[in-house]
C-alpha cells in the first residue's frame, strides 16, 4: 500500500485564515486566494470583496501549478522562458505561469499541495502565500 502525507482541510482553514490576515495588512488591492492538494484539486478558496473580475480563476490556476510543479510557479515558468511555447501550452489551461503560486512542502520536501494568491502585485501575492504555508508549520522552498 502507498500512504503519503495529505493537506487536512483543518491545515487549509488555517493557511486561509492567515493569509486572509495577512492580506489585510499588506495588499495594495483585493486579493483571491486558493489552495489545492498534491493533485492539484482545490481544497480551499475564498475572496476578499471586489477583486479584479479574473483573479479567483488566476489563484485557482497559480495553487494548482504549484501543486503540480512542486516549486513556485515563478520558478517553474522560468523553465520554459526562450523554449519557443508557454508553460500554458506545455501544461494546459489549468496552468499559470503568472508569480504568485507557492509549494507547500514538508520538512522532507514531499509536496502536500499549493497555494495561489491573484489580485496584488507580484511580491504581495507571494508574501501572501507563504504567510499561509507558515501557518501550517511548513516551507515553500526544498
Amino acid at each position: 500500500m502507498y500512504l503519503r502525507p495529505t493537506l487536512s482541510f483543518d491545515e487549509a482553514r488555517t493557511a486561509m485564515s492567515a493569509m486572509l490576515e495577512t492580506a489585510k495588512r499588506i495588499a495594495k488591492r483585493p486579493v483571491a486566494i486558493a489552495i489545492a492538494d498534491h493533485r492539484g484539486e482545490l481544497v480551499h478558496f475564498a475572496r476578499q470583496d471586489e477583486p479584479l473580475v479574473f483573479c479567483g480563476d488566476v489563484s485557482i490556476r497559480k495553487a494548482f501549478t504549484a501543486a503540480v510543479s512542486r516549486e513556485s510557479t515563478a520558478n517553474f515558468s522560468a523553465k520554459y522562458k526562450g523554449v519557443g511555447r508557454t508553460l500554458e501550452d506545455a501544461i494546459g489551461p489549468k496552468a499559470s505561469s503568472g508569480q504568485g503560486g507557492v509549494p507547500i512542502l514538508t520538512k522532507e520536501g514531499v509536496c502536500l499541495g499549493g497555494i495561489g494568491v491573484s489580485g496584488d502585485s507580484n511580491e504581495g501575492d507571494i508574501a501572501i502565500g507563504r504567510a499561509g504555508v507558515e501557518a501550517m508549520g511548513y516551507k515553500w522552498e526544498a
